[in-house]
């Protein structure tokens, strides 16, 4: 067993140790109950999610963005769910929900408001960008798209010095924070993310898609919705709009021109300025 293989397993073994990691949140579970009776009400859904103010104006925030699809004003939840659909509600309550369950401080190499409007734009533009494109992925776009990076989370909040000896490894050897990641780890965020929707017993379509949001050409169970997701992450990059500065090297998988049918990477380029200005207004209205 090399040396990355052994640095893998003693990860592993105390992410597997942890007894405090994330779980599902309650108000997902009581979504959940509601949309699996057939009798259940738009009414009923938006009276539940209504308890909430604080999710209930990040619905309404998200709906209301222009990358996420929608061409009307969505101004209550109940419009929301009428307007959205039962999953589609059901996805966006899942992944709110589920970036509330792990609670962060600024550190001096992670700013989690940073973080945070990453991961909202490339969510809410997974889902508006891959129906834009003839897909139907709704609403699991959007979990996969806020979800794709959790795994620096749990780095951050579970492995404190490690996160920092990443951070510094990366600058001093001019290496991606992935490769620091495997090098300190043995793993990427990418793995230890999966680690965690697994946990979470999320569907396999969202799994890969965290698990190889950087290398979509090794998915399998869905190609197509793995390089959406890698698509948009690169979109903030090429763009430098809520971009992540611990991507700053990000490189573009090559096979997602084929696999999202793009005849040439100036197509690829071509397509993403298209977008520039929805991704700024996107932005400053997911600010966080």
């Amino acid at each position: 067993m090399n040396d990355i293989e052994v640095k893998k397993q003693k990860t592993i073994g105390v992410l597997s140790g942890i007894k405090n990691l994330p779980s599902i949140p309650k108000v997902v579970f009581e979504v959940t109950k509601l949309l699996n009776n057939p009798q259940t009400s738009a009414s009923a859904l938006a009276e539940l999610i209504s308890k909430d103010y604080g999710l209930t104006s990040r619905i309404l925030t998200v709906a209301n963005s222009p990358l996420y699809g929608i061409k009307r004003k969505v101004s209550s939840i109940e419009f929301a769910v009428l307007i959205l659909g039962f999953q589609d509600i059901q996805s966006i309550v899942t992944a709110l929900s589920l970036v509330d369950t792990i609670n962060i401080v600024p550190g001096l190499n992670f700013d989690p408001a940073e973080f945070w409007t990453h991961s909202m734009v490339v969510g809410t533009a997974a889902r508006g960008i891959s129906q834009h494109m003839g897909f139907d992925f709704g609403g699991e776009a959007f979990v996969a798209g806020i979800l794709h990076d959790i795994g620096e989370l749990v780095i951050y909040n579970y492995f404190k010095k490690d996160f920092d000896r990443i951070s510094k490894i990366s600058a001093a050897e001019k290496i991606s924070i992935i490769d620091s990641e495997i090098k300190v780890l043995g793993v990427s965020h990418q793995e230890v993310g999966r680690f965690l929707t697994d946990k979470w017993n999320l569907p396999e379509i969202l799994c890969e898609a965290i698990n190889y949001h950087h290398i979509p050409s090794k998915a399998s169970v869905n190609k197509k919705f793995v390089s959406t997701i890698h698509l948009v992450d690169y979109m903030t990059h090429r763009l430098g709009i809520a971009s992540s500065n611990r991507d700053k090297d990000f490189v573009l998988d090559a096979s997602i021109l084929d696999t999202l049918n793009f005849p040439s990477e100036e197509a690829l380029d071509n397509f993403i300025v298209d977008y520039e200005e929805m991704f700024k207004v996107t932005a400053e209205s997911l600010k966080i």
